[in-house]
Protein backbone atom coordinates (compact mmCIF):
# COMPACT_ATOMS: atom_id res chain seq x y z
CA UNK A 1 0.00 0.00 0.00
CA UNK A 2 1.43 3.38 -0.98
CA UNK A 3 1.50 6.08 1.65
CA UNK A 4 -0.78 9.09 1.55
CA UNK A 5 0.70 12.59 1.70
CA UNK A 6 -0.94 13.18 5.10
CA UNK A 7 0.56 9.97 6.56
CA UNK A 8 1.73 10.65 10.15
CA UNK A 9 5.08 9.00 9.39
CA UNK A 10 5.92 11.90 7.07
CA UNK A 11 5.81 14.37 9.98
CA UNK A 12 9.39 13.41 10.86
CA UNK A 13 12.35 15.18 9.23
CA UNK A 14 12.77 12.80 6.27
CA UNK A 15 13.14 15.12 3.26
CA UNK A 16 16.88 14.39 3.14
CA UNK A 17 16.04 10.80 2.19
CA UNK A 18 14.61 11.68 -1.24
CA UNK A 19 16.29 9.94 -4.19
CA UNK A 20 18.77 8.08 -1.97
CA UNK A 21 20.39 4.74 -2.65
CA UNK A 22 19.43 2.22 0.04
CA UNK A 23 21.04 -1.07 0.94
CA UNK A 24 18.96 -3.96 2.22
CA UNK A 25 20.20 -5.52 5.45
CA UNK A 26 18.76 -7.23 8.50
CA UNK A 27 18.28 -6.45 12.16
CA UNK A 28 21.15 -8.69 13.21
CA UNK A 29 23.65 -6.76 11.05
CA UNK A 30 22.34 -3.41 12.26
CA UNK A 31 22.52 -4.44 15.93
CA UNK A 32 26.06 -5.77 15.49
CA UNK A 33 27.56 -3.18 13.13
CA UNK A 34 25.56 0.02 13.70
CA UNK A 35 24.15 -0.20 17.24
CA UNK A 36 23.29 3.53 17.23
CA UNK A 37 20.50 2.77 14.75
CA UNK A 38 17.71 1.69 17.07
CA UNK A 39 14.44 2.57 15.27
CA UNK A 40 12.91 3.14 11.87
CA UNK A 41 13.24 6.83 10.98
CA UNK A 42 9.61 6.87 9.79
CA UNK A 43 7.51 4.75 12.17
CA UNK A 44 9.96 4.17 15.06
CA UNK A 45 9.72 0.36 14.83
CA UNK A 46 12.50 -1.05 17.00
CA UNK A 47 15.48 -2.87 15.50
CA UNK A 48 15.26 -6.30 17.13
CA UNK A 49 18.61 -7.80 16.11
CA UNK A 50 16.95 -10.59 14.14
CA UNK A 51 18.28 -11.95 10.83
CA UNK A 52 14.63 -12.28 9.77
CA UNK A 53 13.83 -8.58 10.17
CA UNK A 54 14.47 -6.74 6.85
CA UNK A 55 15.77 -3.16 6.94
CA UNK A 56 17.17 -0.60 4.51
CA UNK A 57 20.01 1.84 5.21
CA UNK A 58 21.68 4.61 3.20
CA UNK A 59 25.42 4.36 2.56
CA UNK A 60 26.22 6.90 5.27
CA UNK A 61 24.37 4.78 7.87
CA UNK A 62 22.51 7.88 9.06
CA UNK A 63 19.24 6.02 9.67
CA UNK A 64 17.38 2.81 9.03
CA UNK A 65 14.02 2.15 7.38
CA UNK A 66 11.86 -0.85 8.19
CA UNK A 67 10.50 -3.09 5.45
CA UNK A 68 6.93 -1.75 5.70
CA UNK A 69 7.97 1.90 5.46
CA UNK A 70 10.33 1.06 2.60
CA UNK A 71 7.44 -0.52 0.67
CA UNK A 72 5.10 2.36 1.50
CA UNK A 73 7.48 5.19 0.58
CA UNK A 74 9.83 3.77 -2.10
CA UNK A 75 7.92 5.40 -4.97
CA UNK A 76 7.26 8.69 -3.17
CA UNK A 77 10.94 9.09 -2.28
CA UNK A 78 12.22 7.52 -5.55
CA UNK A 79 14.69 5.28 -3.74
CA UNK A 80 17.15 3.11 -5.60
CA UNK A 81 17.54 -0.30 -3.98
CA UNK A 82 21.11 -1.56 -4.07
CA UNK A 83 22.18 -5.18 -3.66
CA UNK A 84 23.54 -4.80 -0.12
CA UNK A 85 27.12 -5.57 -1.13
CA UNK A 86 27.81 -1.83 -1.31
CA UNK A 87 27.35 -1.46 2.42
CA UNK A 88 30.63 -0.68 4.17
CA UNK A 89 29.91 -1.36 7.84
CA UNK A 90 32.17 0.74 10.02
CA UNK A 91 33.36 3.07 7.26
CA UNK A 92 30.67 5.64 6.57
CA UNK A 93 30.51 7.29 3.16
CA UNK A 94 30.46 10.92 4.22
Amino acid sequence: MAAEKDDWRLLNDVEHLKERELNPTDGEEIAGCAPDLKNCVFCFEKVEGSPYQLWFVPGDLSCCICEKCYRDFKDTFRWKKLDGWDLGWGQSEL
